[in-house]
């Protein structure tokens, strides 16, 4: 298959285009580096600098014809989002719409968009399912919701899959607000680690089980919206004496009130996607932590 990939040189766009290409399959990637690495995107793929929110994005697209669009460029901070909602607006909203309305015109067989299950769905008593009605916290999950709907009402035949907290090589500090990837890079530089909060739960899931799904749901063509997670709840204080543990250092701790765009439990339930037999997870957060301090420190 021929797949184009939207914000390949990042954090999840490059390891799928890493494993794409070593399935054997053309990749496309389409980033404007942004936000993305350009050493991130595979010798053997195909790469074009362009902003996706731009409308010539369909011209691009057109180019090369792909079988399959995965939608993976995003602004993926929540903190991000609350200090500058419109810049989350244009990358996450108008971006989407751009590349969902070039995909429809251009009768692509399928988009994948990524989303997001922790801010879409917001607080949660149990692990939320797909038909759980969206009760976002925050603009990103606004935003991410509002893109969705983009996409649906599109007419290109879409995927979305709606994922739980992604971490794993490759994941900035500074951008994607990853928890996992700020543990890790204060830990071993020695730096304090503010804990806002600290009680409350997410749901991890590792990022090579991530790109397994989008590729199961292109194999399998598998429309409409899948949570992507472990089904587990993890408390932000558990993740970082497992991480202390797996560093080998104890971290300085400042604790913050929680902040008001933070939910108490985020938690998604892959069941739906999980039963199809297409897809399971694989990592394990411990064994995720691992492969991410191996393959970054």
């Amino acid at each position: 298959m021929h797949v184009l990939i939207t914000g390949g040189a990042g954090f999840i766009g490059s390891h799928l285009a890493d494993a794409l290409v070593a399935a054997g399959d053309r990749v496309t990637v389409v980033d404007n580096l942004s936000r993305g690495d350009r050493r991130n995107v595979p010798v053997a793929a195909t790469f074009e600098n362009a902003d996706v929110a731009d409308e010539e994005i369909i011209t691009v697209i057109g180019r090369y014809q792909p079988d399959a669009v995965v939608h993976c460029a995003a602004q993926a901070s929540v903190v991000g989002s609350m200090a500058r909602p419109l810049d989350d607006v244009y990358a996450n909203q108008w971006a989407t719409w751009q590349v969902a309305h070039a995909c429809a015109v251009l009768g692509v067989g399928q988009m994948v968009f990524l989303s997001s299950g922790g801010a879409i769905y917001g607080d949660v008593r149990r692990p939320a399912v797909e038909g759980d009605p969206p009760c976002p916290a925050n603009f990103y999950g606004v935003h991410k919701w509002a893109a969705e709907r983009y996409v649906e009402l599109s007419g290109v035949p879409a995927t979305i899959l709606r994922l739980a907290n992604v971490f794993g090589p490759r994941q900035r500090s500074d951008l994607e607000g990853g928890v996992v990837a700020i543990f890790l890079e204060r830990l071993i530089a020695g730096q304090p680690i503010i804990l806002y909060g600290g009680e409350q739960t997410r749901d991890f899931v590792y990022v090579s089980d991530v790109v397994d799904a989008i590729q199961a749901t292109i194999q399998r063509r598998l429309f409409g919206i899948w949570n992507v997670g472990s089904g587990e709840e993890v408390s932000i204080r558990s993740l970082l004496e497992l991480i202390e543990r797996e560093v080998g250092r104890t971290a300085e701790i400042h604790v913050r009130e929680r902040r008001p765009s933070d939910v108490s439990r985020s938690c998604v339930d892959a069941t739906r996607l999980t039963v199809t037999g297409a897809w399971r997870r694989r990592v394990e957060l411990a064994e995720g932590i691992r492969q991410t301090l191996r393959a970054s420190y």
